[in-house]
């Protein structure tokens, strides 16, 4: 466990000397973990703090990479501070917030993002990257791209002291229909729905949506929907975002599937579950039987979402 900059230096200097492979934990909540991890030194990152500079319509909040993610936009609610209600209830830690630019309800990371601190590994020392040099696209980031390259201890938001609802997703966009609408019954509706579709992974230990929702060019979807008429398509830019669920349940017929230890959940088959003593081996193997099925009954390749330390 590190608290300090200075103790993630030395961890880091620790591990070059035995030769061990470094792996950062914030909670760990969208890891998928081999079965050999001898090679790996885990730091539990417990860096801790928060400050707010409240502007003229704006705040700027900065976050420790060991503070909790749910509490920042707890915080922000209470505040009344706009931004990132709909990410509420994401588990894990504010460092991993930027990693895969995290998102729901149509909203993400980036919209609010300003800049973040980071070790770098290969100079160890402390830097500061802005909006731009992250690369943020759909649940991508440098940090993907350059893994190891960088750890994060802290990161900046910029949250608005005006009223700026994203209700433009299922189920938010009923709260359109209420004359007037607060930041907590934003809260408490996303709070409510994931609570609904997704698995405590104490009791039923998974690693979140496993899949990203795959991006194609309209041609693509045009060619899917005279297949699937009822394959919902969600503008993405110039191309069609399709929900990977909506792909699992009606294409990979997968929704509630259950293979030894492993599943989807029944209420979100975006969410693998392991049911008992189910081994990586059997996670990974289910995964690609479901992703080979998809890509051979419509031509698109699922992506892993989840974070993998094998």
């Amino acid at each position: 466990m590190v608290k300090t900059t200075a103790q993630l230096v030395e961890a880091m200097m620790y591990a070059k000397s035995e030769g061990l492979r470094v792996h950062v934990i914030g909670e760990g909540t969208n890891t998928f973990f081999g079965d050999d991890l001898k090679s790996f030194l885990f730091i539990k990152m417990a860096i801790k703090g928060i400050s707010l500079e409240e502007q003229e319509d704006i705040v700027l909040l900065k976050a420790s990479a060991g503070e909790n993610w749910d509490d920042i936009v707890m915080l922000c609610v209470e505040k009344n501070y706009w931004g990132i209600e709909n990410l509420s209830y994401i588990p894990g830690t504010v460092g991993g917030a930027p990693i895969q630019n995290i998102g729901a309800y149509g909203s993400e990371l980036a919209d609010v993002f300003v800049s973040l601190q980071a070790v770098d590994i290969q100079t160890l020392d402390l830097v500061s990257i802005d909006y731009t040099a992250c690369e943020f696209k759909y649940r991508d980031s440098l940090f993907k791209h350059q893994e190891g390259r960088y750890i994060i201890t802290s990161v900046t938001l910029k949250v608005s002291k005006a009223i700026q609802p994203r209700l433009t997703y299922t189920p938010l966009d009923s709260l359109l229909l209420k004359p007037s609408i607060s930041i907590q019954e934003v809260r408490d509706l996303v709070v409510k729905t994931r609570n609904e579709k997704l698995p405590d992974y104490i009791s039923y230990p998974n690693a979140g949506s496993f899949f990203k929702n795959p991006v194609v060019n309209g041609a693509q979807a045009e060619g899917l929907r005279l297949l699937y008429p009822d394959m919902p398509c969600i503008p993405h830019g110039n191309d069609i975002k399709i929900p990977a669920a909506w792909l699992i349940e009606h294409v990979g017929e997968a929704k509630g599937l259950r293979e030894g230890d492993v599943g989807t959940w029944p209420s979100q088959p975006l969410v693998l579950v392991n049911y008992g003593h189910a081994s990586s081996k059997d996670v990974l193997t289910f995964s690609n039987n479901l992703v080979q099925k998809i890509r051979e009954k419509t031509g698109v390749q699922l992506e892993c979402e989840v974070n993998f330390v094998k």
